[in-house]
């Protein structure tokens, strides 16, 4: 039996769904979007359980509308479950259906998860035209949380915390007015998430940053998620504090959490950065006197990283990779190794540092610097 929600938006939704009872092609889409809500709570088997009935009840009575819900809601359990390019395909289609007949709040909510898909990719000209289209037009509060969320996130890799933190403040907001925990719930994992990156990659670096005790208390995200009925990735929190815990020196607790959640996570999606992930937790590994399963996974990992070859790769997590590497092989007493990966890494921060930079001036001179109201 599913407990139900407890977030504004669900009990609206629920409300407007009991009044349009008498409308079954407005109840349709109604619950296509309580069916997004139920997928973004992590509520996948309820979420799957609707879809396949509204899609039954689309073949029946074809609205155009409801097809276009269907296809972000799809998009959408695509990209929970794997963060894939089959989920932008399905968004898109629906972006298309939307603009063609004129459906423009979810045309401006497609253009939103579009930006967002795009961050994920890190494509900063496909997040800059849909996050532009989706903030032309009059912007749902819904639309406003997502834009928000990837324009925070995309100023955060640029480098800039502070037009990053305007974009998070106007994400909340939109959020808070639609009730929406979920949105709420997102935003502060995405924001924790690039803090935490920037601790790490700071440390990597050798650079000054932040202490990541500032950050462990991101068990607070799992307790708000809790609190309202949950994540769509409940796995990630676990893997940012292992980072940080790792950046800390807790090597023990933090390979606990990695040997722990990083199997499922890589599995689901997150191949792209498992390569540093598993960097650290050798790394662990050669800080506990397990030298030999430390070597094993580092060489592996200096395999995974050949794959990190594509111009739109993350380019941060392929220098903390090699960063992490230099440091394994040198505890090893492997000196030929941790050369090799410490100018790989040396590399690949140059490249960072050109990305950022061409990051901030892309998104500045789409006039994305900072939310509008």
């Amino acid at each position: 039996m599913n407990v139900k929600l407890r977030s504004r938006l669900a009990q609206r939704l629920d409300g407007e769904i009991a009044a349009v009872a008498a409308m079954p092609g407005r109840s349709a889409v109604l619950q296509v979007q309580r069916a997004i809500l139920w997928l973004r709570h992590g509520r996948e088997a309820q979420a799957r359980e609707e879809l396949n009935r509204l899609h039954a009840r689309a073949l029946v009575q074809p609205r155009i509308e409801l097809a276009a819900w269907l296809h972000l809601a799809e998009g959408l359990a695509a990209y929970f479950a794997a963060f894939g390019g089959g989920a932008r395909d399905r968004v898109r289609r629906a972006q298309v259906m939307a603009a063609a007949a004129g459906l423009g709040a979810l045309q401006a909510l497609a253009d939103a998860w579009l930006a967002q898909m795009a961050f994920v990719d890190r494509d900063i000209d496909r997040l800059v035209t849909h996050a532009a289209a989706a903030l032309a037009a009059p912007v749902d509060n819904a639309a406003a949380c997502r834009v928000a969320s990837a324009l925070g996130m995309a100023w955060d890799l640029a480098g800039d915390p502070a037009a990053a933190s305007g974009w998070y403040a106007f994400g909340r907001r939109a959020a808070g007015a639609d009730g929406d925990d979920a949105g709420l719930a997102a935003l502060l994992y995405n924001q924790t998430q690039m803090r935490a990156l920037r601790i790490r990659h700071a440390a990597l670096a050798g650079e000054p940053g932040e202490a990541p005790a500032v950050l462990l208390g991101v068990d607070s995200i799992g307790h708000f998620d809790e609190a309202v009925g949950g994540s769509a990735r409940a796995d990630l929190t676990p893997l940012l504090r292992a980072q940080l815990l790792t950046v800390q020196g807790d090597f023990a607790a933090a390979a606990v959490l990695l040997e722990a959640h990083l199997p499922e996570a890589v599995a689901t999606g997150l191949a792209r950065v498992g390569g540093s992930l598993l960097a650290d937790l050798a790394w662990c590994w050669a800080n506990s006197g397990e030298a030999l399963k430390a070597r094993a996974l580092a060489d592996q990992a200096a395999v995974e990283v050949l794959a990190e070859d594509s111009p739109l790769c993350d380019l941060d997590e392929r220098a903390a990779l090699h960063a992490r590497l230099a440091q394994v092989y040198a505890r090893l007493r492997d000196e030929l190794l941790a050369a090799r990966h410490a100018d790989a890494a040396q590399a690949a921060w140059a490249d960072d540092a050109a990305q950022r930079r061409q990051w901030a001036q892309r998104l500045a001179d789409a006039g994305l610097a900072s939310p509008s109201r």
